[in-house]
């Protein structure tokens, strides 16, 4: 954005301050009076934008806006279980198993 600066008085010598704060915000004075105050990173074209706007970029006509699409060619693997719990044939309660109190 353009900023004023003082001009009436040529000749005259003026004080022009920025101060510039740690969270990217400004303030700029002339003659101790604020001009402007606000965000050097969303004001000021200071910095390079991440991302350059593509005016001819389109998404395609089979584009889905979906987080997750199901794949229909997806199977499950040949060895998959659906059983929540698998038994295992080789356990065997301890000797010392109490079935009431455990």
């Amino acid at each position: 954005s353009d900023l004023a600066y003082k001009q009436e008085g040529e000749g005259t010598s003026h004080l022009y301050r920025m101060v510039l704060k740690p969270d990217n915000t400004v303030r700029v004075e002339i003659d101790e009076e604020k001009i402007y105050e606000g965000s050097i990173k969303e004001d000021w074209e200071v910095l390079k934008p991440k991302e350059i706007p593509d005016p001819a970029d389109k998404k395609p006509d089979d584009w889905t806006d979906e987080s997750m699409i199901d794949d229909p060619e997806d199977k499950k693997p040949d060895d998959w279980v659906e059983e929540k719990r698998i038994v295992d044939s080789d356990a065997k309660k301890p000797d010392d198993w109490d079935d009431e109190e455990d």
